[in-house]
This record gives C-alpha cells, sequence and structure tokens, in this order.
C-alpha cells in the first residue's frame, strides 16, 4: 500500500505534514509493502495538473494523509477511489504508524467544511493564495 502526504521543510532537515497541499513544497510517498520513503517535490509529483488521476495511478497511491483539503480535491481523490485520511500529527513518522495501527479518522466532507471555512479569519488561515 502506498501512503501519500504533503510535506514542508522547516529548516535543512526537519520536515513535517504541511497543512494540505497548497502549501506543500514536497510530498512523502511511503511504500507501506517495503517501508521505505521517497520524496518528491509537488511541481515533479504534478507536473501536469490536469494529469493528477493519472500520475496517482502511475504512482500506486492507495492513501492520502492530510490536515486540510479543499471539497473538490476531496471528491476527486475519493471518486478516483483512494481512501483519504485526517494527518492527526504533524510528524510524519507519527502519521505513518497511526495509520499503520488504524488510529486515523478519515477527512470527510464535515470536516473539509469545518476546517475551511475561515470566513476571513486570517488569524486561523493557512492558505497562502487567501485574498482577504
Amino acid at each position: 500500500m502506498k501512503i501519500l502526504m504533503p510535506v514542508t521543510e522547516n529548516n535543512a532537515s526537519e520536515r513535517s505534514v504541511a497543512r494540505g497541499f497548497h502549501n506543500a513544497q514536497l510530498v512523502c510517498l511511503y511504500d507501506s509493502g517495503n517501508q521505505s520513503v521517497e520524496w518528491m517535490s509537488t511541481k515533479k509529483f504534478c507536473a501536469s495538473p490536469g494529469e493528477l488521476g493519472n500520475e496517482l495511478k502511475n504512482l500506486g497511491i492507495d492513501v492520502i494523509i492530510s490536515y486540510q483539503m479543499p471539497l473538490m480535491a476531496l471528491g476527486f481523490f475519493i471518486e478516483s477511489g483512494l481512501k483519504v485520511y485526517n494527518a492527526e500529527s504533524s510528524d510524519i513518522k507519527e502519521c505513518i504508524q497511526l495509520f499503520s495501527t488504524n488510529h486515523l479518522q478519515p477527512l470527510t466532507h464535515a470536516t473539509c467544511k469545518t476546517s475551511s471555512s475561515c470566513s476571513s479569519n486570517c488569524s486561523s488561515c493557512s492558505s497562502i493564495s487567501c485574498k482577504s
């Protein structure tokens, strides 16, 4: 099983789960079969956004773990047959462990609505593209 997570680099040696794909510099591809980790820039991962579905299939992704996600993205991933889970920690290894022991909750439409409804409350927003 392959897991995909959005990742941010906090400094030269520290990586953590990003708030979402919109502000991730990297993605972490974890293969639970051989317990390997691959790091890929988001630009390389999805060079053609219109081909994201094919990219995911080519990489064999089964699961996505993220803190936040737009509703359209969640719908796209679910319709593509992926399981999407809510990150419970910014620690990548901890998220993998929580997933492996069935301790992550699915990311749902209700969760996405709650986490993305900032109502222009910029102190709680993690978006880098917000124009409010």
